[in-house]
């Protein structure tokens, strides 16, 4: 996916949902760790890999911006 020139604004807003993104991740793989059921660990997994899609869509998105930048970073 190539994008045009991102604004400073637009960067902030896909860091943020980074981080939302990232949080959510995280109480996944919590509750993942405490659920007994077999159907709510296989529907949480889903929900880890989709959320795991979401991080690498926006850190290339970010990355991809890099190079434009003067070596631009995004957290990890």
């Amino acid at each position: 996916m190539h994008l045009g020139q991102l604004t400073e604004q637009e960067k902030l807003t896909i860091q943020e949902q980074l981080m939302a993104e990232e949080l959510c991740a995280k109480k996944v793989q919590m509750y993942l760790g405490q659920v007994q059921d077999p159907a709510i660990k296989g529907l949480l997994q889903q929900m880890a890999d989709k959320g795991q899609r979401h991080v690498s869509t926006l850190n290339n998105m970010l990355q991809q911006q890099a190079p434009t930048q003067g070596g631009y970073t995004t957290m990890q």
